[in-house]
Parts: structure tokens; sequence; C-alpha cells
């Protein structure tokens, strides 16, 4: 055979060989065409002959997202156990909309599909881990035995937990089904494996499983489990655990994990254990401390009175903080001479200052007018932010301020106005109309401050009849509500 005609053959040899790929590379793209249509039958043959040619899951990564995200409905409805491989693969993609498409449908799946998933969250990547704890905890009751057996595994078993507990924890489950899920892990909490028993117990705080109490109170005599189970009995909140962790109050390192425990149940019964350790100095213990007795309330405040009396400035600010929020009236003389003593700590005044704003507290009036001349910003700040949280009903007492003769005073009442919100706008709205040119001119301030729009019409027929300084002031409140200025009359 001449050198000629082996050249030619050679040739041929090749164009058939490219003919062929490209006629394979145009008929994948056709049907990767038709998985991505909104024919749903032809989605599945296509998405059929893909899986019998073997060329998915492989060639996942070069398709574009929308077949991606499509080809899971499809894989769903085919069924099979190499559509459900297909669609645990797509778990795994690099964007997040076709690894949800993809444990939608496994979830559609249901029970077929929870050898595979259980597979995934035991060998996969983090983002199949992800959509497999979603999945499984989805799919509900027939999960749990198969979850149940990882269990036994250190490298599941905290997975098993969370998925557990969301099976456990959701409404639409059965009283059966929820009982079927938590049940071991109550069960784990004293049993003999430790490391099952704290990766069960946080899962147990967080969906606050009341049944998980006798034994986490039980646990809290195991060193291992103590620090999650006093955790894990505040975030549950049941009062049985209070005398329980109130010894623990004392302990060096789990003190500030059980006064936040304690915080969290605000039972009545901590108020005493709580106000004797004041004269902390730990700053965590004693941010703890406060919230603690915030949540506690009115028996703690009680106790708290007396305290702000102390010698020692570190209790008394901490018997003024802890005060914040309680709305307890038998306190407001204690908190009144606490906040008008010039030669008080300023940190106690600002304190009881702050303590002193609770709604409708028409009786700290007064006093608050008087914190406003405190020399310390910080207190007159706390006095400001009170009248805010004494709502409305503190409104006729800061409207004079408008007209004090010393424009600082009204600036103090247009930021408390403001952080009242619309529930100072109409009476800043009728403020407009007053006689007293001062009394507008705040009111307008504040109103634009007040991001309240509804002011636009009569801040225009105030701006229109106005001058000078007044009318500049009243446009840059207008602009600020992204008001347009009326046009200047033509001479």
């Amino acid at each position: 055979m001449s050198i000629r005609m082996r050249w030619t053959i050679f040739i041929l040899i090749c164009v058939i060989g490219i003919a062929l790929l490209t006629y394979r590379q145009v008929s994948r793209a056709a049907l990767f065409n038709r998985v991505a249509s909104n024919n749903m039958r032809a989605r599945v043959a296509a998405t059929q002959i893909l899986l019998d040619k073997k060329i998915i899951p492989g060639a996942f990564p070069a398709q574009s997202v929308v077949v991606r995200n499509k080809v899971s409905k499809a894989l769903a409805k085919i069924g099979t156990p190499e559509a459900i491989a297909a669609l645990i693969n797509l778990l795994s993609d690099i964007e997040d909309d076709p690894r949800r498409f993809a444990k939608d449908a496994l979830v559609e799946l249901g029970e077929p599909a929870l050898p595979a998933l259980t597979q995934a969250l035991a060998e996969g990547d983090a983002n199949t881990q992800k959509k497999a704890i979603e999945g499984l905890s989805e799919i509900g009751a027939p999960a749990i035995p198969y979850v149940r057996m990882l269990l036994t595994d250190a490298a599941t078993q905290a997975n098993a937990c969370l998925i557990l507990g969301n099976i456990g924890a959701d409404k639409k489950s059965s009283p059966q089904t929820a009982q079927e899920a938590l049940e071991p892990l109550i069960n784990s909490i004293l049993a003999a494996d430790t490391t099952l028993a704290n990766a069960a117990i946080p899962i147990l705080s967080d969906k606050k499983v009341v049944a998980a109490v006798e034994p986490l109170r039980q646990a809290l005599k195991v060193e291992a489990l103590r620090a999650n189970a006093l955790s894990a009995l505040g975030d549950i909140g049941d009062a049985r655990a209070t005398l329980d962790l109130i010894p623990y109050i004392a302990n060096k390192n789990l003190r500030v994990s059980a006064v936040r425990a304690l915080g969290k149940i605000a039972d009545p019964r901590a108020a005493a254990p709580l106000v004797a350790t004041l004269a902390e100095r730990d700053r965590d213990y004693r941010s703890a401390l406060t919230l603690a007795l915030q949540k506690i309330g009115a028996p703690a405040a009680e106790l708290l009175i007396g305290y702000l009396k102390s010698p020692d400035v570190y209790v008394r600010r901490a018997a003024a903080q802890a005060l914040w929020g309680d709305a307890v009236p038998n306190t407001i003389p204690a908190l009144r001479q606490a906040l008008l003593d010039k030669n008080e700590d300023m940190e106690v005044r600002a304190a009881a200052a702050a303590a002193l704003g609770w709604p409708q507290n028409t009786a700290a009036i007064e006093i608050l007018l008087i914190a406003l001349h405190d020399p310390e910003g910080r207190v007159v700040d706390a006095a400001v932010n009170s009248f805010a949280d004494i709502g409305p009903s503190a409104i006729p007492a800061l409207m004079p301020l408008f007209v004090a003769a010393d424009p600082t005073y009204a600036l103090y009442a247009s930021h408390a106005l403001v952080k009242m919100g619309d529930a100072a706008a109409p009476a800043l709205m009728q403020a407009l109309d007053s006689p007293q040119p001062q009394v507008q001119l705040w009111a307008s301030i504040t109103l634009a401050d007040l991001g309240y729009r509804q002011a636009i019409p009569k801040l225009i027929q105030l701006y229109e009849k106005s001058q000078g300084n007044f009318k500049w002031t009243v446009a840059q409140g207008l602009r600020k509500l992204g008001a347009t200025l009326p046009a200047a009359p033509q001479s």
C-alpha cells in the first residue's frame, strides 16, 4: 500500500472519529437542552437516557445551573437507585440552588432515599452533610430508625442528634413521632457515653425539651456533663432546676453560666442568693448578674433598693443597673435619691436615670427634668432615653422645653420625642400651629428627624410664610423628608 493511500485512510479515520465525537456531543447537548425544558415528560425521558448512558452524574459540573436545578425533579420522578445516587451527587454542587433542589427531590422521594442520605451524612463533604441533615429532618418519622443507628458512630452522632432534635421539635410531628425522635437523646444524657450525652444535651437545650429536665438535673452530678447540663437547664427555663443551680453561683468556673441560667429561669427564689453577690468585681459575672436580676424583676427589685445606699460604689452601680426595666414603683424614691445626689458616682446616677424609664411612669417625669441639668452627658443621655421609654405621657412635660432660654434643653426634648417614634407625631403636628415661633421651629426640626412625611404639607405652609434663618431651617427639614420646595415667586 502506497504512502498516499495510508495517509488517505488515516485522514478518513480521523474525519470519521471527529464526526462521531461531534455527533456524540451534539446528541448530549440536545439531551441536556431537553432536561432544561419546561416539558416534564421530555425532561424525564432525557434524564433517563443520560442515566442509562452513565453520562450523569459525571457531566453535571459542565452543565449550566438551570440544567443542574431542573434535573432534580426529573430524577425524583425516575426514583431508581441510579437517580438517587445522582441526586446525592448534586448535594455537593458548588452552588446552593442545585443543592437545594436536589435535597427537595430526595425529600419528595422519602423512604427510598433514606439509605443514601444516611450514607451521605457519614461520608459526604460539608455541603452534602448540611443538605443531608435538612433532608433527613424534613422526611421526619420514616428517617428516625436510620438516624438512630448513626448515634453509635462518633463521627456522625452530633449530626444524628441534630436531626432527631429537628424532627422532635417540628410542629408538624405527631406526639408519637416527637417522642420517638427525642427519647434516644434524653436517654443518652445518663448513659455511659458522655461524648454522645454532650452532643445530645445542646440539642435538647436548643429545642427546649422539658422532658429532659429531670435527667439534666441528675447530669449536674457528672463532671463531664455539668457545664452543658447547667446551660441547658437555663435554656429550657424550668423552675424545678432553680435550687440545683444556686450552689453553682459559688463555683469559680461555672458561676457565670449558673447566673445566666438562673436569669433565664427567672425564679424569685434565686433573687436573694444573686443579690448577695453584688460586690463581685469580675466584669463577665457582673454583666450576667445584672441581666439575671433584671429578668427576675420585682422580687429582686425589692431587695436591690437597700443596696443603693451601700458604701461600696461597685455595689451601688450593680444595684442601679439591675433595676433597669423592672417597672417597680417602690423603687422610685431610692432611684430619685441616687439620681439627684450631686456627690453620687456618675455611673450610679446614669443607671438610676435609666432605671426610671418605663412606660407610663409619670411619677419619674419631674425627677428626669431635673436630671437634664446634670453636668455629666451620660446622665443626661440616660434621662432623655427614659423620657422616650415613658412614652407619650411625657410629652406635655417636654414641649415647654422648646421655649427654654437655653436651646440645649429644646434639643434634649427633641431627641426624646424622636426616640418615641410616631407616637410623638400628633403632638408635634399640633405644635406647628403654635403662636410661639420657637415651638414651631423645634416641632419642624423634630418631625424631620422623625422622618414623618405626613408633616410635609404643613411644613410647606410654614416654609411659605416664614423668613430668614427660620425659613432656612424649615427648608432643611423638608429636604430631609424628600420634599420639593415650592418655587420662589416671580418678581
